[in-house]
């Protein structure tokens, strides 16, 4: 290549460079998914009549509670707060909030907490791992997953393993058009 076409050649890779670096940034862009928020009161639908226990059936009354849901983004990325404050009274151990992360297209949370071998005593309490996944549908709502996961020697005559249940969540005021 002679010294008149080096310029060229150098402004044509410089270009297509720059072109690809745009498509690139373009492309990642338009892949990032605006997660859906949760702001407000929401029916959280707890359905212990299919719960299991180590995959046997454990069914107990379905449970259905009015929370509080805020989501807040910054360039981190979206964080949804569950309040649980609502909880303190059965279970003064439980957090007085959940905190979900948007992953894979679904809001999941996971993090300590005291598991009641006896739904309405405190004294009962062991140690477990709560994990919730809530996966949006096009009406607004979320459907999911909670997993109880106890530890160390666990509930008297069960011992430790994991509670698996299903939760809905759905506004609980409809919303306005």
């Amino acid at each position: 290549m002679t010294a008149t076409h080096r310029p060229h050649a150098l402004a044509l890779a410089g270009a297509c460079a720059a072109i690809t670096f745009a498509d690139v940034v373009a492309l990642a862009q338009s892949d990032q998914v605006r997660p859906p928020r949760l702001n407000g009161p929401y029916n959280v639908f707890v359905d212990f009549s299919r719960q299991t226990f180590n995959g046997a059936p454990t069914p107990m009354e379905a449970k259905t509670f009015v929370v509080e849901f805020a989501t807040h983004c910054d360039a981190n990325g979206c964080v949804v707060r569950m309040d649980n404050s609502g909880d303190s009274a059965r279970n003064p151990g439980a957090p007085a909030a959940f905190e979900y992360r948007w992953i894979n297209g679904r809001w999941e949370t996971r993090g300590p907490y005291p598991y009641l071998c006896e739904r309405m005593n405190p004294n009962s309490a062991v140690r477990s791992v709560r994990a919730d996944h809530l996966i949006p549908r096009p009406d607004g709502s979320f459907s999911g997953e909670r997993t109880l996961t106890v530890e160390g020697a666990g509930c008297p005559g069960e011992g430790p393993g994991v509670h698996r249940l299903p939760i809905s969540v759905t506004p609980a005021v409809p919303p306005t058009r």
